[in-house]
């Protein structure tokens, strides 16, 4: 675990991330990596004195099964999970998700394999749904630990969406904008490459929703946290595409 600003963590593994907003003995979780990684959200919070009990709210960002990992499990112990309600749908229904086509990558890349590897030892190659889902919406300030406000963000999926904590000054972009685009190999903001979103022009039109929030950190899905203003951020992605 790794500490961002103050109450705010970052857990996960080399090449993907989620998160551990902390306030007042209270704790906001962003994502949930991959099906075996609850063990380091709970040995996070055992750190921080805390339990899996202190977790008021999981946000998606977006249904992905290396961002909604181990989301059932923690709902079975009574924490709420939640999404956008364009991603409701995705959530407790694998056959209307979009995973990504394995055929479609480029498996033939050595920094692709790794990634590979990484996601199958978190248990990320699996989609385990949820039988229910609460929903927000966009724009909405959230009465949880950090009250993030949600941003719509579509286009790596329907129903994408970043999380603005905007008392810390971070943003979690989920797979809107990371710093690690996985197969191009370059660091620093930047978007995924085509074949990982569902609509690759609407995922870019979505950066510009991103370049006005006030934030100073950038916590993607992929890749170390970035710190500058989010309109750089977004110049510089846009620069990689």
């Amino acid at each position: 675990m790794e500490q961002i600003a103050d109450g705010v963590h970052r857990l996960g593994r080399k090449h993907h991330n989620f998160y551990l907003v902390v306030e007042g003995g209270r704790a906001t979780v962003v994502d949930a990596g991959g099906s075996r990684e609850l063990p380091l959200l709970e040995k996070g919070l055992s750190r921080l004195g805390l339990g899996l009990d202190s977790v008021e709210a999981l946000l998606l960002t977006h249904a992905h099964s290396d961002h909604i990992g181990f989301a059932r499990l923690v709902q079975k112990r009574g924490v709420s999970v939640k999404s956008h309600e364009a991603e409701a749908a995705f959530a407790v229904d694998s056959a209307a998700g979009s995973q990504i086509g394995m055929l479609e990558v480029p498996l033939w890349k050595p920094r692709v394999i790794l990634f590979m590897v990484e996601m199958v030892r978190a248990g990320a190659h699996r989609a385990y749904r949820l039988p229910s889902i609460e929903t927000v919406a966009d724009g909405e300030r959230l009465e949880l630990p950090g009250r993030p406000q949600v941003v719509a963000t579509p286009g790596h999926t329907a129903g994408h969406a970043s999380y603005w904590f905007e008392g810390s000054r971070v943003l979690c972009s989920g797979d809107a904008l990371v710093t690690d685009g996985v197969i191009a190999g370059g660091l620093g903001p930047q978007v995924m490459a085509d074949v990982f979103h569902l609509d690759p022009t609407r995922a870019r039109e979505s950066l510009d929703r991103l370049a006005g929030i006030d934030a100073d950190v950038l916590l993607p899905g992929h890749g170390d946290p970035w710190r500058g203003s989010m309109a750089e951020a977004v110049r510089r992605a846009r620069v990689e595409v």
